[in-house]
């Protein structure tokens, strides 16, 4: 396998090529666009535009079915949440995306204020640089499990040999060895595809990050609700047709991703969140394009699954009171989502943003 390029790997120390086990080179390929997915920034030279006016206007049934499906959500608007009950201080829960661009990263001072005030803050995850690759080596018989393919679970036993092509092609476009192609899991491969080549080229913090450095700032002490191992282990297990079904929707999507990108913050600066989750759901997420819609079943585990176990890991940081919880913008809104997960523990919400 060629060796990625060192930034790509938070520098060339991170590894010596020669010394590597290359499973363990393998899991850290994905780490490490797992830390770009949650650093990406939307630059300048992004060009995507929102696809919903084309749905509109072009595709009014698939809009009207977005639309319906976020009107039935619980908490469908809001971005800033304060959840208190009797007997602790409130604490509070932000919406973010995993994204840096200046349309979505300047804090209220209401916002400030609760996070500044907060006792705790507590985000998805806080494993990154050398604590990931600790992690990588300390478990790494679970990162072979989670990401390397095995037998009819590779791409090519998957996919049509165009399809199959098209997959080797979009890999080289994102600057990674077409060899991942045949190596890793479909859901890993979504993971690794999942972002426009423009938007991993900035260096400026995303919200989360700008969360947790403001934390520091202040000494407040900051967790995580997860591991990245776990969150990749969610979705071990996919039956083949989803993992089919999933690479050819991340084939079909690969053109429009900048488009993705910006339709994301739209959706995000309008505070409309509900309306963004029907989207990512949707049987029709791109007007004209079929076979675009990420399988129902990588949804789920990806967002509700994940719901459950998050809210699990924050109740004791809400029942001491003080805390901050800063998770992605999805895992709020629906019937199945964190605010009214809380809410069903007895917690009062109050949208604030």
């Amino acid at each position: 396998m060629a060796p990625l390029p060192a930034p790509f790997i938070c520098g060339p120390r991170c590894f010596k090529e020669s010394t590597m086990d290359i499973q363990y080179h393998h899991a850290l390929i994905l780490a490490a666009a797992l830390c770009l997915t949650a650093s990406r920034t939307a630059q300048a030279d992004c060009h995507g535009h929102d696809l919903f006016p084309a749905l509109k206007s072009e595709a009014p049934a698939a809009y009207a079915a977005i639309e319906t499906a976020a009107s039935t959500m619980p908490f469908r608007h809001g971005k800033l949440f304060r959840l208190s009950r009797t007997g602790s201080e409130p604490s509070y829960l932000l919406a973010t995306l995993h994204l840096s661009d200046p349309r979505i990263t300047s804090f209220s001072p209401q916002l400030t204020t609760a996070l500044t005030g907060s006792k705790i803050v507590v985000l998805e995850s806080v494993e990154t640089g050398d604590v990931l690759r600790d992690a990588i080596r300390n478990n790494h018989a679970a990162w072979r499990r989670a990401t390397l393919a095995r037998g009819n679970q590779r791409a090519d036993k998957l996919l049509e040999k165009t399809d199959f092509e098209q997959l080797e092609a979009l890999l080289v476009r994102k600057g990674l060895p077409k060899s991942l192609a045949r190596e890793f899991k479909a859901s890993a491969l979504a993971l690794l595809l999942d972002l426009p080549p423009c938007t991993v080229r900035g260096t400026k913090p995303y919200i989360d990050k700008l969360v947790a450095n403001l934390a520091r700032e202040k000494k407040i002490k900051t967790v995580g609700l997860e591991s990245t191992i776990e969150q990749i282990e969610v979705l071990n297990g996919l039956p083949r047709e989803i993992e089919r079904d999933l690479l050819i929707a991340v084939l079909r999507r690969a053109d429009s991703s900048e488009n993705f990108v910006e339709t994301e913050i739209a959706r995000y600066t309008e505070g409309d969140i509900g309306v963004l989750l029907a989207w990512l759901q949707s049987t029709e997420p791109i007007n004209g394009v079929v076979r675009a819609q990420i399988p129902p079943v990588f949804v789920d585990r990806l967002i509700n699954l994940r719901n459950d176990r998050m809210r699990d890991r924050a109740l004791p940081f809400l029942r001491r009171g003080g805390a901050f919880i800063a998770v992605g913008a999805v895992h709020l809104p629906g019937k199945n989502g964190l605010v009214s997960l809380f809410e069903k523990e007895g917690y009062r919400v109050d949208a604030l943003e």
